[in-house]
Parts: structure tokens; C-alpha cells; sequence
């Protein structure tokens, strides 16, 4: 037999590691100091990042129940069934749609355009709505863009950011939503434009109502826009966008085709990671002549050269 006769009075206790205490600012190299500060910084943007992911998963839930007095949400919401009787209030409508146009269209051919959709900055509950269908989609379907796993936080970001006009729109309506008044108050379709308040950054359409117009109208509308902006020089002459492979037809059928010229380094890194495609569309067939002032003058200088811009 053997016997343990050790007992925890015998055993050491174990060692905890001491932290060693700051060193004073005084004392620090100018590197020390620079590592600091980027450290602090850093900290301070992830704990940001959880705060908006909070505040992101607040208007969710808001959304979620609100959904879910008009009927939306159920498990019957998206429904191929032609018992409409039986379906939710998203397959009831989507199911009229597909009825009245002829059907979903396959990726890369252009549905005819849906007139009754209108498109602006969303409010906090139409946001939360948007929130409640994107994670509803990620978990019903395979093949959805996990928007709320992967973006939530940016979107809130934008949503809340605050800042100067570019004097096309404000920055703090860069998460725009299309709404279809047959389909009830939730957004059917949203966009993130990037800091210029021009640019889609982000884009996404409810799974349940894919390809039946509704992202062609949304796109066509941001194109309206900077159309309007380049015309009167608070805007560049082209659409430039980052698009995702899978996506490609469907910017094709809008007139964007590939884009040459030089990314930032950052971008490169992203389109490496990400497989993103440019794509470009000529906003004016005749572009009045920049002054030498306007904002997006250098970025474009920077892409496409000094002798195009």
C-alpha cells in the first residue's frame, strides 16, 4: 500500500504572481509613453465596442417584440407555402409580391423596379426591427450573411456617429432603410454608407424577401443620390464600391464594372482577407470641372491619378 502522508499544512502555498506596479510617466522612454497611450486607446475602443454591441442587442430586443405583435417573426413568417391562410405576415406578403411580378428572379437578372419603396434614415426602432430579422436570418438560414454576429456594433457605430456634413447628408444618417408599405413598419432592406454619407459600405436585404427588386431599388436610390451630389460637386463623378464576389452579378446589372486604380494600403490588406471586388459606375456622362477644393478631390486624386481627377 502506499500512503500519501503529505496534508496541506506541509504543502506550500501557491505563488501569485505580483504585478509589478506602473512606472511613474516621469520615468518611462518615448516609446514606453507611445506604447501606453496606443494600449489605452485600444482598450478604450474595445470597451466602446461592447457598449454599442450592449446597446445594439437592446434595440434588438425592442425590435424583436414589436415584430412579434404584428405577427412577424413566427415560424410560419417565411413560408413557400401557397396557403396563405396558414403562412406568417412576411410569407403572406412576399408571396403576393412574387405573384404580382412573376416571381423571384435569379442572381444577375434585374426584376422590374418596385415603385413603392421609399428610402431614408432609419429611427431606433426601425433599427432594433432590422436587428430582430437579421439574427432571426443568420439562425433560420445557411447561406445568410451573419450581419448580426459580424456587424451589430459597426452599424450602431454609424448609427450614433456624430460629425461634420460633407453637404450631401449629415453623418449621423449613414444607416439608411427601405420600407415597403405592404410589408409593414420594419425596414425590408438597409444600407450603411461610409463616412462621406454617400458611399454603401454595408448592404443587406431580408432573406425571406431576397430577389424580388427590393436591394436593386435601395441601390438604385444611393446611385440617385450621388448622382444629385456629383452634379453639383459634393460628390466625385463615379460610384466607387468594395463588393463582395457573391455579389458581383447583381452590381452588374446596375452598370458597375470592375475598377482599376491604386487602393490604400489598408484597403489592399482587406481585399486580400476578403476576396472584395471594385467596381465603379459613371454617375455623369459630362462632369463639371472640380474647383480644387471640394473634399473627395484628393482621395480620388489618390486612386485614379492626378491626370484623371
Amino acid at each position: 500500500d502506499m500512503r500519501d502522508d503529505s496534508s496541506d499544512e506541509d504543502s506550500p502555498p501557491p505563488r501569485r504572481r505580483v504585478r509589478a506596479a506602473p512606472k511613474p510617466a516621469g520615468e518611462m522612454t518615448v516609446v514606453e509613453r507611445h506604447v501606453q497611450r496606443m494600449m489605452a486607446a485600444r482598450a478604450e475602443e474595445e470597451m466602446e465596442t461592447a457598449r454599442q454591441a450592449s446597446r445594439a442587442e437592446t434595440l434588438r430586443r425592442e425590435g424583436e417584440e414589436a415584430l412579434r405583435a404584428l405577427g412577424d417573426l413566427d415560424v410560419d413568417s417565411d413560408s413557400e407555402n401557397e396557403d396563405d391562410d396558414a403562412a406568417g405576415f412576411t410569407g403572406r406578403a412576399r408571396r403576393n409580391l412574387r405573384r404580382e411580378r412573376g416571381g423571384e428572379k435569379p442572381l444577375g437578372e434585374a426584376p422590374p423596379e418596385i415603385r413603392d419603396v421609399r428610402v431614408r434614415a432609419v429611427t431606433p426602432a426601425e433599427l432594433g426591427m432590422a436587428y430582430a430579422w437579421m439574427r432571426r436570418d443568420q439562425r433560420r438560414y445557411a447561406n445568410a450573411i451573419r450581419f448580426w454576429d459580424t456587424a451589430a456594433s459597426s452599424i450602431q457605430a454609424a448609427f450614433e456617429e456624430r460629425g461634420e456634413e460633407t453637404g450631401v447628408s449629415k453623418q449621423n444618417e449613414r444607416v439608411l432603410g427601405a420600407f415597403c408599405d405592404a410589408l409593414g413598419p420594419a425596414p425590408v432592406a438597409f444600407a450603411v454608407l461610409k463616412s462621406d454619407g454617400l458611399v454603401v459600405d454595408a448592404m443587406g436585404v431580408r432573406q425571406g424577401l431576397r430577389r424580388l427588386g427590393f436591394g436593386r431599388a435601395l441601390a438604385l436610390e444611393l446611385v440617385r443620390r450621388a448622382k444629385r451630389a456629383a452634379s453639383q460637386l459634393a460628390g466625385p463623378p463615379e460610384y466607387v464600391i468594395d463588393a463582395l464576389p457573391s455579389s458581383v452579378p447583381f452590381w452588374e446589372t446596375l452598370g458597375f464594372k470592375p475598377c482599376g486604380g491604386k487602393d490604400s494600403p489598408t484597403t489592399r490588406v482587406m481585399r486580400r482577407l476578403c476576396g472584395d471586388v471594385a467596381m465603379a459606375v459613371d454617375l455623369l456622362e459630362d462632369p463639371p470641372e472640380p474647383r480644387g477644393d471640394e473634399w473627395w478631390l484628393p482621395a480620388r486624386r489618390k486612386r485614379f491619378g492626378d491626370a484623371e481627377a
